[in-house]
């Protein structure tokens, strides 16, 4: 067996027009994420539900993503490309987004 040369190597594909500072403040600091996620986890009656407030947080801002994409806001053409990882930032950010509404919620005496 012959070894590899280094264009055989096996790595992360990264695309180099897309920055990944942009995709984490898309993802962290998305409108959509941040109010869907903390309005979510205010209505949660559970801890649980925290996560599933994170997640509709996520689609949510990845929705608004799809719909500046469409309307080719801003640098969102670029971006898009690298909706996963907006995705999954987004839905990090959501969980604590959630986890916020849901703990003030509790702070400020609403039903739990």
């Amino acid at each position: 067996m012959s070894p590899r040369s280094p264009e055989q190597t096996v790595g992360p594909d990264f695309q180099p027009d897309v920055p990944l500072a942009e995709v984490l403040l898309y993802g962290i600091l998305n409108p959509a994420t941040i109010i869907v996620a903390y309005m979510l986890g205010q209505r949660a009656n559970e801890r649980s539900k925290i996560l599933i407030a994170g997640f509709g947080g996520a689609m949510a801002g990845v929705a608004l993503l799809y719909i500046a994409t469409l309307f080719r806001i801003l640098d969102a053409p670029t971006l898009a490309r690298a909706v996963v990882g907006v995705f999954i930032v987004s839905l990090v950010a959501g969980f604590v987004y959630a986890a916020i509404g849901y703990a003030l919620k509790a702070r400020t005496g609403g039903e739990k």
